[in-house]
């Protein structure tokens, strides 16, 4: 439980992080400067990580951390394309996807799945990589200039014997 309690206030102050970094001093239409469209459109995701192998929460505990950078490349009224890179795990068992997701909108709810490539660690130390797959289901929690969403994602890591596969539940900020 103390474990989980740390993650929890780690997760929490990340996001704080996040909230002051993304408040803006000026409109964007009151200043003189121009962003670039590279720094535009990106969401920072911060949560917990459990893995879905017994053996892996043995080893390393119950819960873990979930962070991913994604940006949006394409957007219509009905969908988003994103592409992005996560972090999932602890300290010695974790993977690192990097993977295009699609989510769709209606109403408040988000839903999608997505596929890339993953490197990760197993609960033996030895590294591996792999074809990584990704589901989402979420729900936006604000409709601001910076919205608030709230997802659960299951990422599956091939060649890893589900040691590497799991759920994440992330708050996530569009900056």
């Amino acid at each position: 439980m103390k474990r989980f309690r740390l993650w929890l206030e780690v997760a929490t102050t990340l996001m704080l992080v996040a909230l002051m970094v993304s408040t803006p001093g000026a409109a964007k239409a009151q200043s003189a400067e121009v962003l670039p469209e590279l720094s535009q459109d990106w969401s920072v995701r911060v949560g917990l990580w459990i893995p879905q192998s017994q053996a892996a929460r043995r080893a390393q505990g119950e819960v873990g951390i979930s962070g991913l950078a994604e940006r949006r490349v394409y957007k219509t009224l009905d969908y988003d394309i994103n592409i992005g890179i996560g972090y999932n795990g602890f300290d010695r068992v974790y993977n690192i996807p990097v993977m295009g997701n699609i989510i769709w909108h209606k109403g408040n709810f988000r839903y999608g799945f997505g596929a890339g490539y993953a490197f990760g660690k197993r609960i033996d130390g030895r590294g591996i990589s792999g074809a990584a797959l990704g589901v989402n289901l979420g729900y936006q929690l604000t409709q601001t200039r910076n919205p608030l969403s709230l997802d659960l994602r299951y990422l599956f890591m091939s060649g890893a014997d589900n040691e590497l596969d799991g759920y994440s539940l992330t708050l996530g900020i569009r900056l």
